[in-house]
């Protein structure tokens, strides 16, 4: 018997994808902002998805609470700074990274940017109107902007779920699913690994846990998704 999600459902959940991505994004693409840190630190990160059903997500929410409560990154700005340094040190330099953010770094023979993997990633982006400003600047390869694309891909299915188009739902789940396992899920959880090891904040070896489990979770709810009916308004009335 196929199983069976009525969209009010679907929606939901398409905003827990939206609530979680949009943190990973931001504090993986660059270094963190007290602006939108103020934002995060206002919201009850319990409420992250799987948050309850998972002890790694639940960890990293734990050390990122316990280093907000000793440092104060909004109004010390030494503490502050000393986050910013954390994220920059570990991924973009000026020494040499002990994280680097490319898939191409961990799942190419030859560590090299722009080479095929980047330019594949490119291609995913390209398909979905997706271009960088500045090509040939950052690999679109980089983590943060992979979890970006997610993103906006889980924006534009939230979007379709609300109009009730059941084939652009199907299609951009689709997309997701296989975006996580030919790319992002190739290399996270490597990257992640290396963020845990070398963060020197408890904030970023938060993010990095809840990256990590989270990453994997989502997968196993993109996978049941593509075989669940979705049931329109319509038909529930």
């Amino acid at each position: 018997m196929t199983k069976k999600i009525a969209i009010s459902d679907l929606i939901a959940l398409l905003y827990g994808r939206d609530y979680a991505y949009d943190i990973l994004r931001r504090f993986l693409i660059e270094e963190p902002t007290q602006e939108y840190l103020k934002i995060f630190l206002q919201q009850n990160l319990e409420q992250f998805p799987f948050a309850q059903d998972c002890d790694g997500i639940l960890e990293g929410i734990e050390d990122i609470k316990i280093y907000v409560k000793k440092y104060d990154v909004l109004h010390n700005q030494n503490h502050f700074e000393q986050l910013h340094w954390d994220y920059t040190r570990m991924t973009i330099g000026p020494f040499e990274l002990p994280v680097p953010p490319w898939e191409s770094i961990y799942v190419q023979k030859e560590p090299m940017l722009f080479q095929s993997c980047t330019i594949n990633v490119r291609k995913t982006y390209e398909k979905f109107g997706f271009e960088m400003a500045k090509q040939n600047v950052e690999a679109e390869d980089h983590i943060g902007l992979e979890l970006d694309f997610i993103y906006r891909l889980n924006q534009l299915t939230l979007d379709s779920a609300k109009a009730e188009h059941l084939q652009k739902i199907d299609y951009l789940l689709r997309a997701q699913e296989q975006f996580l396992h030919e790319h992002l899920l190739k290399f996270a959880p490597e990257f992640c690994e290396k963020m845990i090891s070398n963060a020197e904040t408890q904030f970023y070896q938060g993010i990095a846990k809840i990256l990590l489990h989270y990453l994997t979770m989502d997968s196993v709810v993109l996978q049941e998704l593509l075989n669940i009916e979705v049931i329109k308004s319509e038909a529930l009335t």
